[in-house]
């Protein structure tokens, strides 16, 4: 049976894969980005969470979790709720209930902010380095949020390279302003 921390961290695993997904990764680096968030979130290892995610819901392979995890965000999580609560207490089994209700309204939601931001808003990868107290306190902000620390860096980079802009531009026409 597993337990209600377990439960937690597998929904914790749920929403940062659910978000990570939105935003435009693939489903197997979705997931794993999960994981790996999770697990470093409750400093235990990627294969503790991972085993939590696949063997205590008595999966026979990652396979049939990315099966699991594709119909869901499609819109039917009816297998994932099952295998969820056939392997939990059934003291957990409203939280479930809970996080999927909402969950699946946020889904159509990200799907509907999803092709309104690509119609009208290109978007890039970057990719760069942090030093580790900052990453630690990046996962910490993200998960006390509730999104991912992808979505969350995105939004703070976007905020800042713009308020960075409106500086620049400012001191552009100030030092226009003084040699006219």
């Amino acid at each position: 049976m597993i337990t209600s921390q377990t439960v937690q961290q597998l929904l914790q695993v749920f929403r940062n894969f659910r978000d990570n997904h939105a935003s435009g990764m693939p489903l197997h680096r979705s997931y794993r980005e999960a994981v790996h968030t999770v697990a470093d979130a409750h400093s235990v290892t990627y294969q503790t969470i991972g085993d939590g995610c696949r063997r205590r819901l008595r999966l026979n392979d990652i396979g049939e979790l990315y099966e699991l995890l594709a119909s869901w965000v499609k819109g039917d999580s009816r297998g994932l709720v099952r295998q969820l609560k056939a392997n939990s207490d059934p003291s957990v089994h409203a939280e479930i209930d809970q996080f999927f209700s909402g969950a699946q309204s946020a889904l159509t939601d990200n799907k509907n902010a999803s092709s309104k931001i690509s119609s009208h808003d290109e978007s890039e990868t970057f990719s760069f380095r942090l030093p580790a107290r900052d990453a630690r306190m990046l996962k910490a902000l993200a998960e006390l949020e509730g999104v991912s620390v992808g979505e969350l860096t995105a939004r703070v980079v976007s905020e800042a390279v713009r308020d960075r802009m409106t500086v620049v531009a400012r001191s552009i026409v100030k030092s226009a302003e003084a040699h006219a």
